[in-house]
């Protein structure tokens, strides 16, 4: 699977109501939905939106043009055509609506004029690390140290070396002394349990 498969795909539980209408969405009204659902973004809601007849079938489109534009704001690289026509061919599209979609998802001007609030910045794609003690055993050469202050200068001088690849392409490296990397693993640790707090109140789970 190609890594924009991926991302389009990541959460699949969340297009359970989608697929169960887009089997009724007809080619016709994929075009009209689209602009419709542009519109809404770009924060200009068309009138007639609130009175479509089929307001299912345009909620649908609208889910999968919103999840796209989000996640093509956030990797910077234009959709690849086969990409695209196999995600939407997984929301049970038919085979003329999946394209006729996909053609117009996959042009990049379409994202020019969305709201701030739906451009996300990268996500995290992988993120490597490892340790770099060049520096501490070059320390403890020069400053002839005993036992003692070997360990002192290991601690000290020895680095983490963390390594993140971007959803947009992007290598970011990071140098952390022992003491920052097991500061940042403390503040990790302390948003992932906050998360899960959060998620196990009331007024954030779903009906």
């Amino acid at each position: 699977m190609s890594h924009q498969l991926e991302l389009l795909t990541e959460s699949p539980s969340q297009w359970n109501a989608v697929a169960f209408v887009t089997p009724e969405i007809q080619k016709k009204e994929i075009k009209p939905f689209v602009l419709l659902a542009l519109k809404e973004l770009e924060g200009n809601p068309d009138s007639r939106t609130s009175s479509l007849l089929n307001g299912h079938k345009f909620s649908a489109v609208r889910s999968v043009v919103k999840h796209v534009a989000r996640v093509r704001s956030a990797t910077k690289v234009p959709w690849s055509e086969n990409d695209m026509l196999q995600f939407l061919e997984g929301l049970r599209f038919s085979t003329e609506c999946a394209t006729e979609l996909m053609s117009l998802l996959c042009v990049d001007q379409i994202y020019t004029n969305l709201q701030k609030h739906l451009r996300v910045k990268p996500g995290v794609v992988s993120l490597r690390w490892r340790i770099d003690v060049s520096l501490s055993q070059s320390n403890i050469q020069s400053e002839n140290a005993d036992e003692k202050h070997r360990k002192e200068i290991m601690y000290r001088d020895t680095q983490v070396i963390l390594t993140f690849t971007l959803t947009n392409g992007q290598i970011n490296i990071y140098r952390l002394s022992i003491s920052k990397f097991h500061e940042l693993r403390y503040v990790i640790a302390s948003a992932l349990k906050s998360m899960i707090v959060l998620e196990k109140r009331k007024c954030m789970r779903r009906d």
